[in-house]
């Protein structure tokens, strides 16, 4: 986001409308992350909501040497991803909090992202911190970088990851690549830029 810096300061400042802004560039980004950790509509929305919430109490908490706003955001919604499985006593260890039973995975409830649902499908097969960090370089087009500030560990084992998940994914849709399927997102589609997965 152009600017990002002058607007995060203006929010510390006390403008609430430069908040608003900021609000206004991330709330389909968080939502998304947020919706492939829970598979379910309400839940997704209530957390968003809270993130957002979180973010503007704490406005004042970030610190801009230490990281960019977008890793800081990511990680308020990261946690409140995990405070929603330990509030309802999920028989899921820590580790695998982002793994949803597949009865409350309901895509085709979301309009704006019922095209997603074949790439879900794929998604589902890897693990935890692939599927997250696969969302989080091609929906949110990241850097590596700002991932491994995200998820934890190095810029080099994020690499490692996303190939890994990438070559995953191929297998699992044989002669359907992963750009296929991505492309064959419907509507959404459209609004996403897809990354060079060789």
């Amino acid at each position: 986001m152009e600017d990002e810096s002058s607007y995060v300061t203006k929010c510390q400042a006390g403008d609430t409308v430069a908040f608003g802004v900021l609000y206004d560039y991330y709330i389909d980004k968080i939502y998304r992350f947020v919706y492939y950790k829970t598979f379910v509509k309400e839940v997704a929305e209530d957390i968003t909501s809270d993130v957002f919430h979180k973010a503007l109490v704490k406005i004042n908490s970030f610190d801009s040497s230490k990281g960019v706003f977008s890793a800081w955001l990511y990680r308020i919604a990261r946690n409140a991803v995990i405070d929603y499985y330990r509030s309802q006593k999920f028989d899921v260890p820590l580790e695998d909090v982002f793994e949803v039973g597949a009865e409350d995975r309901t895509p085709e409830s979301i309009d704006a992202l019922s095209g997603l649902a074949k790439v879900t499908e794929y998604l589902e097969t890897l693990n935890a911190k692939q599927r997250e960090i696969i969302t989080l370089r091609v929906w949110e087009e990241m850097s590596y970088q700002e991932i491994a500030a995200i998820v934890g560990g190095t810029e080099d084992s994020v690499k490692m990851a996303f190939s890994r998940g990438i070559r995953d994914l191929r297998e699992k849709c044989g002669d359907v690549s992963p750009l296929t399927v991505f492309l064959a997102c419907g509507s959404v589609a459209e609004s996403l830029r897809f990354i060079d997965f060789t």
